[in-house]
């Protein structure tokens, strides 16, 4: 058990199904929420007797996302795989702030609409160059 749940999160090799990156991508969102949500109501105080934002703790908040960055990678790389498509495409999601800026468009609009598309498309069907067919592995 411990080996596939370190393949899924860990490991940049294989491929996953439209399912299994839908249920991996949003369990990390859910559980990245959770753990900055947790995180802040540890470490930053309750009550507050000025008004403003304290950053002296937001370098612990950027280590659990860092944390999670990873898991978020291999899962998406897993999935541009079954579409038999390189992992290095990936790298185009850099390229969200410029697109943003140009267009006007907000950044989390063009990562919503990058994940909508990646949870919709049909993987490539049969094996290919990233694997064997997730959806043939499970007799689906």
């Amino acid at each position: 058990m411990f080996t596939t749940f370190a393949w899924y999160f860990l490991s940049l090799e294989g491929r996953i199904s439209r399912q299994e990156f839908r249920l991996g991508y949003f369990g990390l969102v859910i559980v990245n929420a959770l753990l900055i949500r947790t995180w802040r109501n540890l470490t930053v105080p309750r009550v507050r007797y000025y008004s403003g934002h304290d950053i002296s703790h937001d370098w612990s908040i950027l280590l659990v996302l860092l944390v999670l960055l990873w898991p978020l990678i291999a899962v998406t790389v897993k999935r541009l795989h079954d579409l038999n498509v390189s992992g290095w495409w990936l790298l185009a999601a850099l390229a969200t702030p410029v697109i943003s800026s140009v267009t006007s468009v907000s950044g989390w609009i063009i990562t919503l609409l990058a994940v909508a598309v990646l949870s919709v498309l049909p993987g490539a069907s049969g094996d290919n160059r990233f694997g064997r067919d997730p959806l043939a592995q499970g007799g689906i």
